[in-house]
């Protein structure tokens, strides 16, 4: 497998979301980390 270039936000990202699957964050709070609306 080769190297896939990130920027840091798109790896903050991956990171956030890994966090609400894995239930240890809610959607409302990563919404909030990643500015993005609740909707």
């Amino acid at each position: 497998m080769g190297l896939i270039a990130m920027s840091e936000r798109d790896l903050q990202r991956i990171e956030v979301l890994s966090k609400v699957i894995a239930d240890r964050m809610t959607l409302v709070s990563a919404a909030h980390v990643l500015n993005l609306s609740e909707r």
